[in-house]
Order: C-alpha cells, then structure tokens, then sequence
C-alpha cells in the first residue's frame, strides 16, 4: 500500500508509530500470556521474559510496574501481542488443521474508518460500531481481536522498551520499522518470511499536566482510546499512517481536566503482508502500563 492517511486529533505527549523493522531484541522475546501476575523464563521459544509485579488502578487491575523506572513510572510498556491464522492451516501445521481467521487476510483490503465505537466497552476493549465497513467480518469476529480464545488466538505479553529518541532528546520512543514480535511462534509463520497475523493491545495511565500530545505512526488498524473515547482512527488495511491527540486542544471532549489521572488504550491489528511498522513517542513525565485480562 503506498497511501498515507493524517488525522489530528490532540497535542502531543506520546508518538506511537508502526514499522517494519526491528525486532523486541531490547527487552527479549514474547511470553506467552496467562492469569498468573509474574510472568518469567523462556516463552514458546522466545527471549527470556520480564518479571511483572500485580497492582490495581482506577482503570482496571492486571500487571504491574516490575518492569519501569524505580518510580513507579513504567520504561517497558507492557503489550499483549495476540496470534491468529491469516491462512488454512494444515494438521501438520502449529495447533493442526484449522481455517484463517476470516479478518485476516480479508478478501477486500481497504483502509477504513468506523470499526469501533466511539466509546471503549465495559471491559476496556473496543466493540464494533455500527458503521458498514468492508474488512470486519461481524462484532463476533473484531471481539476475537483482544480476547483470548482458545483455538482462534494465541496470546504472548511482551515488553516496549522506551529510549530516549534520536529526534528529540526531550522524549522517550519506541521505533520499530519491522514489528513482528513473534516469529516462528503461536501459529507458526505459515509460510511467509514472517508471523504477520497478529493484534496488540496496550493499556496505560497518565497524569494530564497541560501540552501534551500523542502521535502514532504504524499499520494496518490502531485505535486509540483517551478517557474511554475513541482519538485516533486509522481503521482496515493500509501502509504507514499518521495520527495525533492533542490533548489541550481536545480536552473538553475528552472531559479531561489538568491534574486528574486517565487511561489511555492502544488497539493495533497487522492484518496483512508485507510490512509491520510500529513507533511510539512521548512527553508524559510517567507512564503507567498494566494488562486488562
């Protein structure tokens, strides 16, 4: 796809982009994810894991900040990758004969907006909204995207390691122009030189100070929700797009008020060979990641 889509929405605190490039080398590989609060050794073949503490905010309880700075403030974004079968697979396949997850490879591949609602459900993951749209097979089927179901996803918690950015000293990024977590692992990599059938699901809290703002930059979907409200639709199939929040700009119909705490959600699909790329970028003075079972 050679398209580039740009909506503002914000100011930024935090860039987030999707590339095609590097791989989590930084923090090790993915852990496959489970209901125990500390995860740790070697996941399915991957890196050895990270060790996460438990801890219970106001937008919901899962893992903690074992991973962050000392401060309670987290270094390593903890992200929830979730494998599906962008292909049939045969029974000498990983997990045996089983057909494609049918948002996965769809058979139109166009990018769109209007997946999700407007508005996170009651368990802080995007539900399908009620715009007609062409690669989302039904609200059944985009649920599947951030929930684990046994035999359609396989589920893996890794860590975002944020450095300084080479751009800008001031901010802290995750740059990832080849963002495939999980090679050779879940469901194999069924024949492409990469495992490019996956979703990501981060969930974060932060103190809104003034002047901030959040930039993603990545493909295919990524939605991203401030206070429960959808702020960045790049929606389908599509090569790198851009979007930002701004905060200050926006804040009224967000209802966000400076000196008050919030959740932000980061919802990402690569539905679609060739290319995954993935960067995150921020100012917020802390960011605190968990995992919403």
């Amino acid at each position: 796809m050679n398209s580039t889509r740009t909506m503002n929405h914000l100011n930024p605190l935090c860039l987030i982009a999707i590339g095609a490039a590097s791989a989590l080398v930084a923090c090790g590989g993915p852990v496959p994810a489970g209901n125990s609060s500390q995860l740790s050794g070697n996941g399915n073949g991957g890196g050895g894991a990270i060790n996460l503490g438990t801890q219970s905010n106001g937008s919901g309880t899962g893992t903690g900040t074992g991973a962050g700075n000392g401060t309670g403030c987290d270094t390593n974004i903890k992200a929830v990758i979730r494998d599906f079968r962008g292909w049939a697979s045969s029974a000498s396949d990983p997990g045996g004969a089983a057909d494609k997850h049918p948002d996965f490879e769809p058979a139109v591949k166009v990018a769109e907006t209007g997946i999700p609602a407007s508005t996170l459900g009651s368990d802080q993951k995007p539900v399908r909204g009620n715009t007609p749209v062409q690669t989302v097979t039904s609200a059944d089927t985009f649920k599947q995207w951030y929930t684990d179901v046994d035999g359609v996803n396989m589920p893996f918690q890794i860590a975002l390691p944020l450095t300084t950015d080479p751009t800008d000293s001031s901010s802290l990024a995750y740059d990832n122009q080849a963002f495939f977590p999980i090679d050779n692992q879940g469901w194999g990599n069924q024949g492409q030189s990469h495992n490019f059938s996956f979703t990501t699901e981060i969930h974060t809290t932060f103190t809104y100070k003034g002047g901030e703002k959040f930039t993603f930059i990545g493909d295919d979907d990524v939605f991203v929700f401030v206070n429960n409200q959808l702020a960045i639709d790049l929606g389908g199939i599509h090569s790198a797009e851009t979007g930002t929040v701004d905060f200050d700009g926006q804040a009224s119909q967000f209802g966000i008020t400076k000196g008050q705490s919030y959740n932000m959600d980061i919802f990402h699909a690569e539905r679609h060979v060739t290319e995954s790329h993935f960067r995150m970028q921020t100012k917020f003075e802390c960011l605190v990641s968990y995992v919403v079972q």
